[in-house]
């Protein structure tokens, strides 16, 4: 695998998304693992890449994501490599190089593992029991997004029901302006409570579904797990619920 194609895959599945800022990746000689969480505490993620990244067997941590876009937007057809100092007794990975080979360089630099596990604490997923899963389809995200446009400014989240084999978003309660959004027909399962999501990390995730394979779980524990399959990697969001 290609070093730059996993920066883009990794890039695009957090800072894109619009809410989260640092990332901590957790690399040995066999896999690479991707941790995170928004300053809000209502996403986590837990990724993994399909192969190693070369260079790259400690863990370290990924901030200032809009400037390492940058780098990547700049150099898409450079050479990219992992620099790496001694530190003691230990080769620790310090900063990615771009290189085009005629003096045109850029260097982002890592966070340390010990600054890394220090900012970004990601609690452990215990797991959860999904009473209803499913692949969303594109007409029906668009649909919530619209609908997002029009609510968005005052309704921040989403209640999520299901009624028959039907799973429902609805958008604002009670007596001022709302929508019931019919997001899947014939699931299989049900959900027994109401609980509340945030409207736009939600579809922020959502919509990466274009060219991927989505797969969203609710659970009547108060838990949703977003999966998505890049090709490069997995990557799970878990957004715990509120009370409707």
């Amino acid at each position: 695998m290609l070093l730059l194609d996993a920066l883009k895959d990794i890039v695009k599945h957090t800072h894109s998304l619009g809410f989260i800022e640092m990332v901590k990746l957790i690399g040995t000689a066999t896999d690479a693992k991707i941790e995170a969480i928004d300053a809000d505490k209502t996403v986590v993620l837990y990724g993994e890449l399909y192969q190693p990244i070369k260079d790259i067997q400690t863990t370290v941590g990924l901030s200032r994501l809009a400037l390492l876009k940058g780098f990547i937007d700049l150099h898409g057809k450079s050479t990219v490599t992992i620099e790496s100092e001694l530190r003691g007794s230990t080769t620790m990975p310090t900063e990615i190089k771009f290189d085009d080979g005629a003096g045109d360089v850029a260097a982002y630099r890592f966070m340390s593992d010990t600054m890394a596990n220090e900012q970004i604490k990601v609690p452990p997923f215990k797991g959860a029991i999904w009473n209803v899963t499913l692949k969303p389809e594109k007409e029906r995200i668009d649909r919530l997004s619209s609908y997002q446009g029009v609510l968005g400014g005052s309704e921040k989240r989403f209640l999520v029901s299901t009624k028959n084999d039907v799973l429902n978003f609805a958008i604002g309660s009670g007596p001022t302006e709302r929508s019931n959004l019919p997001f899947a027909r014939g699931i299989a399962g049900s959900l027994k409570h109401q609980w509340s999501w945030p409207l736009t990390q939600v579809l922020s995730i959502i919509k990466l579904n274009d060219n991927e394979d989505v797969t969203m779980h609710f659970s009547d524990m108060g838990a949703m797990k977003i999966d998505i399959d890049s090709g490069i990697g997995k990557y799970s969001y878990i957004l715990p619920a509120s009370k409707a």
